[in-house]
């Protein structure tokens, strides 16, 4: 990367229970799409690869949305379905950890995706309405109606055995943020996150302590972006479902995902 830059815009924040974008994360949105048509322009970047993910292939008024994203991008926006989703983080995860074996899990705002991958191999992929807004909007912000949620959408999932003893590798800016409170707890000493390592016990302790906090209970806590203290809870709530249900031997970070993969599939 020569230059990175994020914005986080909640295009998931209302789906569950309107099943539409938000008008203010479509403004959001749309307005960081004119800074970064700027950017391009300035930078003189020549190709330009955009992609959708869970909010805008889900909602109602997503092509609407799409639409007006690419007046102002000036490209075609490929709107990604669930089993792609999963396809290039687990590519993102293979790029940066190459000799992983176990599931990928990326959580989004809009959704999880869960991926087994085995020797560079990809293999079971699903798609789950888990993403921390919108476990947020579909739980009324209520955490034990949220662990219902959760357990309810994961019992579809019927391969979820095939992860035992195995790594998880986590995606996504929510459990980054965990991790980065759990280096802090344990004064690790280095400032380096991609593949960061948790024994599941270890996980499972930390993630069920934090997904019983509020959000102001952790706003003192400068580790944590004031956007991410919101989903932290949902976040942890989910990891801590998702090791008792799979028993995975250690939690892996991984800074790699969509992006990477992406990057990759065009080699």
């Amino acid at each position: 990367p020569l230059f990175n830059e994020k914005v986080l815009c909640g295009l998931g924040r209302s789906l569950a229970t309107t099943g539409r974008l938000g008008a203010d994360a479509v403004a959001r949105a749309l307005r960081a799409l004119r800074r970064f048509r700027a950017l391009i322009d300035q930078m003189g970047v020549s190709r330009v690869e955009a992609i959708a993910t869970a909010a805008a292939r889900e909602a109602e008024n997503g092509p609407e949305f799409i639409a007006q994203a690419e007046r102002i991008i000036e490209v075609p926006i490929r709107v990604l379905t669930g089993t792609k989703e999963a396809e290039l983080a687990a590519v993102g995860v293979i790029a940066g950890i190459h000799d992983a074996d176990g599931f990928v899990g990326d959580l989004g705002g809009g959704s999880l995706e869960l991926i087994d991958v085995r020797k560079g191999k990809l293999g079971d992929a699903a798609t789950l309405p888990l993403g921390g807004l919108r476990l947020i909007d579909a739980s009324g912000g209520n955490l034990k109606r949220a662990r219902e949620i959760v357990d309810a959408e994961l019992a579809k999932v019927d391969w979820l055995d095939k992860g035992k003893d195995r790594d998880f590798y986590a995606i996504g800016g929510t459990w980054r943020a965990l991790a980065r409170l759990h280096m802090t707890q344990t004064n690790y000493p280095l400032n380096v996150m991609h593949n960061y390592r948790i024994e599941a016990a270890e996980a499972l302790k930390f993630a069920s302590l934090l997904d019983q906090q509020s959000p102001s209970s952790l706003a003192g806590i400068r580790d944590i972006s004031g956007a991410r203290r919101e989903t932290i809870p949902y976040g942890s709530l989910v990891l801590e479902r998702l090791i008792r249900q799979v028993k995975p031997r250690a939690v892996v970070i991984s800074v790699f995902g969509i992006r990477e993969g992406l990057l990759c599939t065009m080699l």
